[in-house]
Formats: structure tokens, C-alpha cells, sequence
């Protein structure tokens, strides 16, 4: 095992020389840091905080199977370890075993109900299984539970409200404001306020998340969509219309999209530029909305 991670060491330096990128200098880390712990763990075996270490230096480098290895061996060395069902439970999730993870986390939450990390590992689980309500529960215990829970915390738990249903809209609206209390200005929040009034018609509250969008943004798809939306729902159909049009045009003559970034939603841009009309803008913005990812 050791002699196979020197080799695959030698050849991401290589390649590093070729190609740098900051996910391949992160990785050649996570192995430099892997093979300290091997000298460490060979001459001591029986540590478990070592094994613990070396486990999720594993799984945040991908290697599966390796991370569970660790964690067997604790579990083996410490049945009773007070974080090993932690540690595992979100190995479980990282790599697709979602069931599996939230029966650890549960478990691990029944110890230690205020761990915020935990209750959002086993939300994003919840997610990946399609069960958006449980999912918006973690959410917001990992944002109770968190001293200082990050904008992604809010985007998500209001990503999760709004694929339970419509009747949770005015419960994700409250969850937007509670975040942007906390994080005044945070352009991600506008955006899901602005989508959720879009979707209401509320076009005086539309407005006003849109005002607060720093005016270098308002070039990007993602507004420009946003903004004829909020023109639709006013009324002008003629001004709205033209606006997907170009929209369209551009989206069709543009290259592949880069991962990450807002992906403007063509069958919906194409829908309204064959049929504007204000109930077809107020779905579009809630269509567009359910697109979005936690």
C-alpha cells in the first residue's frame, strides 16, 4: 500500500509540473499528510486519533475504501469511540451511501444533539434521498447549532423549503430574511428572495432584493433573467419577450458553460419567448428556483 502511494505521489508531481491546478496541489498534500501519519500509525499502532486522521485524510481525497479501513480499525481498537460515528457517518455520505450515514449520524446526534457539522452532513443526506421537509429540519439545526453558520447554510435550508412545495414559500422567504439579518448584502440570498417574490408576483418585494444587487452583477445571466422576470410580472409583455429573446440568442450561441457557474435555464427562456404572459413568468421563476442545488 505504501509503495503504490509513493508511486501515485511521483506521478501527480509530475503531472503538477505539466498541468498545476490548485485540486491537484490539494491532493499532493492530502498524501504528503497521509504518509507522515503511516510512519506515525506503524509505530503505534493501537492510536486511534491517528487512525481517525489518516481516515478522513482518505476520504477527503477520495479513497473509500482506505477511509473505511481506518475506521474499521477503530472501531475494532475503541467499539465505544465517542466520534467514530461521526467520522463514518460522513464517509457514508460522501461517497453515496446515504441510509447508511444517517443511521451513524443519528446515532452520533443522540450523544451530541448540538454538533452543527453533523446535522448538516446528514441534511445533505436527506437531500440526496429526496427528502427535502427531514432535509430542512438539519438545515436549520445546523444554523441553530452553528456560532457562526455560513450564508450556504440559509441558501440550503431555503433550497430545501422550496422543493418541498409551494406551501413552504413564505416559511423560505422568512429563512432568507433571517439570513440576510446576519449577512446583509449576501448577493445568493437576494437572488432566492428575488426568485421567491418572482414566483408570488410580489413585485414591490422583487425589487427590493433586486436593488440591493451590486450594479457590476447585473450583467450576469442569472440578473438579466431576474430582471425580465420582474418585467413580465409588472406587465410589459413586449419589453419582457424581447428580453428572453436576446437571452435565448446569446444562450445558443454561447460555448459550454463552466462548472459552477449559473446555467440559464434554456427550456424555460424558450417557453416564454413563445408565450410571455405574467402567470407563465411567475412559474418560470419558480421552475428556475427547484433547478437550483443545496
Amino acid at each position: 500500500m505504501l509503495r503504490n502511494r509513493l508511486i501515485l505521489l511521483s506521478l501527480l508531481l509530475i503531472c503538477s509540473a505539466v498541468l498545476p491546478s490548485l485540486p491537484l496541489r490539494a491532493h499532493q498534500d492530502l498524501l504528503l499528510q497521509i504518509e507522515q501519519l503511516d510512519g506515525q500509525i506503524s509505530e503505534d499502532p493501537h492510536n486511534t486519533e491517528l487512525l481517525i486522521k489518516r481516515g478522513d485524510l482518505f476520504r477527503r481525497h477520495g479513497d473509500w475504501v482506505s477511509a473505511d479501513d481506518n475506521f474499521q480499525m477503530v472501531r475494532e481498537l475503541s467499539p465505544d469511540h465517542s466520534s467514530i460515528d461521526w467520522f463514518q457517518g460522513r464517509l457514508f455520505v460522501s461517497s453515496g451511501r446515504n441510509e447508511e450515514g444517517i443511521t451513524l449520524l443519528t446515532r452520533f446526534l443522540e450523544q451530541d444533539p448540538n454538533h452543527g457539522g453533523a446535522c448538516r452532513v446528514r441534511a445533505q443526506a436527506r437531500w440526496n434521498l429526496q427528502q427535502p421537509l427531514l432535509a430542512a429540519q438539519d438545515y436549520q439545526l445546523a444554523i441553530n447549532n452553528s456560532e457562526r453558520p455560513s450564508p450556504s447554510l440559509y441558501r440550503s435550508l431555503v433550497l430545501s423549503l422550496v422543493a418541498a412545495g409551494a406551501d413552504h414559500t413564505d416559511e423560505a422567504i422568512a429563512v432568507v430574511n433571517d439570513g440576510l439579518n446576519r449577512f446583509a448584502g449576501e448577493v445568493s440570498l437576494l437572488g432566492l428572495g428575488a426568485d421567491l417574490s418572482l414566483s408570488q408576483k410580489k413585485v414591490r418585494r422583487a425589487q427590493f432584493y433586486l436593488e440591493k444587487v451590486p450594479s457590476r452583477l447585473n450583467a450576469l445571466p442569472q440578473w438579466q433573467f431576474r430582471q425580465a422576470i420582474l418585467v413580465c410580472v409588472k406587465g410589459d409583455m413586449e419589453t419582457a419577450a424581447e428580453r428572453f429573446s436576446v437571452m435565448l440568442t446569446d444562450l445558443q450561441g454561447s460555448g459550454p458553460q463552466r462548472a459552477g457557474t449559473w446555467v440559464p435555464p434554456q427550456d424555460i427562456i424558450t417557453g416564454l419567448v413563445v408565450q410571455t404572459g405574467v402567470d407563465n413568468c411567475s412559474k418560470a421563476a419558480w421552475e428556475a428556483l427547484r433547478k437550483q442545488q443545496p
